[in-house]
């Protein structure tokens, strides 16, 4: 019996307990963790790893925003290296009709998305959710990054401004 104890003991001490190493863009408590307030944009995912000419979707998200009405998204992606092949709606305004109105011209580099919540039961959303979907073709290897536009707003019912406290930046490492 002792020796079963002390081989139990061992194991326990031999084992490696694992960290918490979660790495997920929309964790508002890792968040801020690593120094960023909400609400924030950020794309989700935030590192995405590609061989060239494989398409992958990272999508738009808001994090943590408290009664939001309408939204100007900016943001530039490197396009020597990426391909804009196609943008979806996401999810954040689901009673929307007609939700989306957006401005790209023939790869520029720059994506702009506005969007406004004409919702049956109530005037704005709060939460955190997906603005779109964006799907890319990785055109050229190398690390390529996007980011948001410090011209980017969200506004209240009132159209009133709210302050973006953090732009998350997305990663494409292609191969």
């Amino acid at each position: 019996m002792k020796r079963f104890l002390l081989l139990i003991v061992f194991l326990f001490i031999a084992c490696e307990i694992p960290t918490d190493t979660n790495n997920n863009s929309l964790d508002v408590e890792e968040t801020q963790e690593a120094g960023m307030e909400t609400p924030a944009l950020v794309f989700f995912p935030d590192e995405i790893n590609v061989n060239t000419g494989e398409t992958f979707t990272v999508s738009v998200f808001v994090l943590d925003v408290e009664n939001v009405a309408g939204a100007y998204i900016n943001l530039d992606y490197d396009q020597n290296k990426l391909l804009l092949m196609a943008i979806n709606p996401g999810t954040f305004f689901s009673d929307l009709q007609d939700p989306l109105y957006f401005t790209e011209t023939q790869n520029s580099g720059t994506i702009e998305l506005y969007t406004i919540f004409l919702g049956a039961d109530s005037t704005s959303v709060s939460g955190t959710g997906s603005f779109m979907s964006i799907v890319f073709s990785a055109s050229a290897g190398g690390t390529s990054t996007l980011t948001y536009s410090t011209d980017s707003e969200l506004v209240d019912p009132n159209d009133q401004p709210i302050t973006i406290n953090g732009l998350g930046t997305g990663v494409v490492n292609a191969q």
